[in-house]
């Protein structure tokens, strides 16, 4: 029973199962370096500088507004304008009594929403403390919660935020202010000169 399947000529169980055991013994030995890719399971979720234990999953939005800027007679846009940054983005975590966004002093109540202080989102990568994200200006807009008979409550909180920060520190790009000459041609003169 230890030889080859006679019909495939493939590894028999015992020598699969052998190999399985073997693949994950080195998987947790293993010397390779950590992986390349970002999982939820490496990321920190800090919310004014405290772990946030009961997160599951956070996301965010990062919109680059531009206005079009257009010229009589000409079907594409000549230019298109930045004009805003909008940050939004959500929180996904399970609902622990006692423990609530209120009490933490993340979402305002009723009497104190008038005068809600920004908080602070950090998310970062545990193995290397690289800097995911980071807001120091957001404010809880909305909550919704689930609540059923047959698994644990969640609830995700939606927020709006100032500014941001990732992996990268912002800078002036190179060229800022340098007119841009477009040779005087259309727009679709253009496009068609890019390709």
């Amino acid at each position: 029973m230890g030889g080859k399947n006679k019909i495939d000529n493939s590894p028999s169980v015992i020598e699969r199962l052998g190999q399985n055991a073997l693949s994950n013994v080195e998987g947790i030995l293993s010397l390779k370096p950590m992986a390349k890719y970002l999982s939820g399971a490496r990321c920190v979720l800090r919310v004014n500088g405290k772990i946030v234990g009961f997160a599951f999953g956070i996301s965010w939005n990062i919109t680059t507004d531009a206005t079009e800027i257009t010229t009589i007679d000409d079907y594409l846009p000549y230019e298109l304008a930045p004009s805003r940054i909008t940050v939004t983005g959500s929180i996904s975590n399970f609902r622990i009594p006692g423990s609530g966004p209120g009490s933490q002093l993340m979402q305002a109540d009723i009497l104190s929403f008038m005068h809600q202080r920004y908080v602070e989102i950090e998310v970062k990568d545990s193995q290397t403390d690289e800097l995911i994200f980071l807001t120091k200006r957001a404010l809880i807009t909305s909550r919704s919660e689930n609540i059923r008979s047959n698994q644990l409550a969640e609830m995700t909180l939606n927020f709006k935020a100032i500014g941001f920060a990732d992996e990268r520190n912002p800078q002036t790009p190179s060229g800022v202010g340098d007119p841009v000459d477009v040779g005087g041609l259309s727009a679709l003169d253009r496009v068609f000169d890019a390709f």
